[in-house]
């Protein structure tokens, strides 16, 4: 692994708010470029994963950027087909279709992403759980229902979301789920997968200096030596920037409350469910994370959201090329020891 211990959704109104806020960011990320009067960069934009998606290619081969932005949009779209638990013929859908019943075979992508998710579910001890997708029945797949499920409904699903309970053989390309009623969903996880290949394929295009943002992921790559992306850090309660990071080479993940939520009775109901309560998670706004791996930082982002500021930042503190901020229920404001940047 990379550290040793020290969706196809309508836009809803919160997420169109931080869907324009992540337009800015990226904005922030390439300001540097231009400041320093780099050669023009070229932005490509498209839906897919359930929010937009932002290439902005900085350094190449200009004459194959179309290219390599296609490259990209395209292997997105294929990695979506197998993760979605939209489709019904994806990797995931097949998993849960057969629960407490068959393994089923699966591609290389979905063993490297099980493989990965898992790691994050025994790390985290459970605050990352692949197998909250059972939850998906009364809050929706991801959180989209805009209803308050009782809590006799949500009691009975609990012993379902057993991230133990998943089966995995890697060498024979197979995964299942041993209790019927199981479900995973890889929404935490996979669409750092993603980026992280949609960076690949780009590299393979010529790109050498880029920023692929989807949503709360970001990746940034660029040569050896160069200044550092500025990457902005929204605020998750008003609509200004919290701070800045400064970040060489990387995944950049963010976690919030405020990205897919609803208001009832004056209590804030988000999409990141706590996987022991089966409710929203409390006690953080929002969390974001620098790493070297995109699937690794985007599951984190979600175990140090769930596990809470003072949790969360041991957790972090204890990995090495990890470093991050929290914003606290409170409004407080955590930094990692390493962190490279300023908060305003």
């Amino acid at each position: 692994m990379a550290f040793t211990q020290k969706n196809k959704l309508p836009l809803s109104p919160a997420l169109k708010y931080a869907v324009a806020v992540s337009i800015v960011l990226v904005l922030l990320a390439a300001s540097w470029f231009y400041m320093n009067k780099a050669k023009e960069s070229v932005t490509y934009t498209r839906t897919l994963m359930g929010t937009v998606v932002q290439l902005t290619l900085i350094e190449g081969e200009p004459a194959r950027f179309d290219e390599a932005a296609e490259a990209a949009f395209t292997e997105i779209s294929r990695l979506e087909s197998i993760f979605s638990s939209y489709k019904d013929d994806s990797d995931v859908s097949r998993i849960n279709a057969a629960a407490g019943k068959a393994l089923v075979d699966i591609k290389p992508e979905t063993v490297e992403v099980l493989r990965k998710a898992l790691y994050m579910a025994a790390l985290s001890e459970g605050a990352f759980n692949p197998a909250v997708g059972a939850l998906g029945k009364v809050w929706g797949p991801s959180g989209e229902k805009g209803v308050v499920p009782a809590e006799d409904e949500i009691k009975k699903l609990l012993p379902l979301v057993d991230y133990r309970s998943i089966i995995l053989k890697e060498h024979d390309g197979k995964a299942g789920l041993e209790k019927e009623g199981m479900a995973i969903n890889l929404g935490g996880i996979a669409k750092g997968y993603i980026v992280d290949k949609a960076a690949v394929a780009m590299r393979k295009a010529g790109v050498t200096r880029a920023i692929i943002h989807a949503g709360g992921d970001m990746t940034v790559f660029q040569r050896d030596n160069e200044k550092p992306f500025t990457i902005g850090l929204q605020h998750p309660r008003e609509k200004k920037l919290l701070g800045e990071a400064f970040v060489y080479n990387g995944a950049i993940a963010t976690s919030g409350d405020y990205e897919r939520f609803f208001i009832k009775d004056g209590v804030r109901y988000h999409h990141i469910l706590d996987p022991k309560t089966g409710f929203p998670s409390k006690g953080t706004q929002a969390v974001t994370l620098i790493a070297a791996d995109p699937t690794i930082a985007d599951a984190l982002s979600t175990a140090v959201f769930v596990l809470g500021p003072e949790k969360g930042m041991a957790l972090i503190e204890g990995l090495d090329g990890v470093e991050g901020v929290i914003v606290g229920e409170d409004g407080l404001v955590r930094v990692s020891s390493g962190f490279k940047g300023k908060i305003y």
